[in-house]
């Protein structure tokens, strides 16, 4: 009940507040979580040094400002729960006509993986899609609060999008894809055991190959994207998307992990634009965990 009474008066006083007010708040309790957080800050900056090539200066602006981006993020998400369709399109801000052509051109019949990050505000690109024709199944994170979930989960499906529990996900992904749907995943998820390891920011990472060997499976195009936000005291995005090209080669391990390498090869140079608005407090590179356990 506390959670669930936390997040309606969090969501009454983001559309209150005056936005720069917000976001004032926001980036200083994000500054004040970087130093209360030891353990999040830690890791941040461990993951910060692989973007920066070693420099731990600059890991550490990046961290600290991930933070308080990370803060904003969550304004930016209370708001959405009553975001409206025109609401949307206001904040996002891209060449429309040649984004929607060239993602027409993806959707060839068996639909699109569209694979991003926790990065800038993605959550407005799933939206954005549903309300402008492209029928779309989210997989999200539930909340273990029920009236917790239901509210968020409700405030996405009212714009069109169908929300697909990460814990539940199951053939209905490719019945979507083989539909022409679209399927939106989140990628940058450390992976303990199983997956896959790849190269990324010239370290090895391990992470799920669940996106590449459902697009596989299903025959479908992949994308990779960001929404990075424009302006730090804006709420305003843009569109950052990258075709990723794949041919496979009928060896379904050994395509899980190149295309899985394909999609990270892309989101790298996606991140090297902002690395502050990447929002990475796990250790995603094992030999920092290797460390940290240490």
């Amino acid at each position: 009940m506390a959670l669930y009474l936390a997040v309606r008066v969090a969501t009454i006083l983001a559309r209150l507040v005056p936005l720069r007010l917000s976001y004032a708040v926001a980036r200083v309790a994000g500054v004040l979580a970087f130093y209360g957080w030891s353990g999040g800050r830690r890791r941040c900056i461990q993951n910060m040094t692989h973007v920066t090539g070693g420099d731990t200066e600059a890991a550490r602006r990046h961290a600290r400002r991930s933070f308080g981006n990370y803060v904003v993020y969550l304004v930016d998400f209370f708001r959405s729960l009553s975001l409206t369709p025109e609401g949307i399109e206001q904040r996002v801000v891209f060449d429309r006509e040649s984004t929607w052509a060239a993602l027409r051109a993806q959707r060839q019949g068996n639909g699109i993986v569209f694979i991003t990050m926790h990065f800038g505000n993605w959550d407005l690109g799933a939206a954005l899609l549903s309300i402008n024709a492209f029928p779309i199944s989210a997989i999200a994170d539930s909340f273990a609060n029920e009236r917790v979930n239901r509210l968020v989960i409700g405030s996405r499906e009212h714009l069109g999008m169908k929300i697909i529990q990460a814990d539940r996900v199951g053939p209905g992904i490719l019945r979507a894809l083989r539909g022409n749907d679209v399927v939106a995943m989140l990628i940058d998820v450390p992976q303990p055991e199983g997956g896959v390891q790849v190269e990324f920011f010239g370290a090895t990472i391990a992470v799920s190959d669940g996106p590449a060997r459902i697009a596989l499976r299903a025959g479908s195009s992949v994308v990779a994207a960001t929404l990075p936000r424009l302006k730090p005291w804006g709420d305003q995005v843009g569109v950052d998307f990258r075709p990723v090209a794949f041919s496979p080669s009928g060896d379904a391990e050994r395509d899980a992990h190149a295309l899985t390498q394909a999609v990270f090869t892309q989101l790298e140079q996606l991140v090297r634009r902002d690395p502050s608005q990447w929002y990475i407090f796990r250790n995603l590179w094992p030999a920092d965990r290797a460390v940290t356990t240490a």
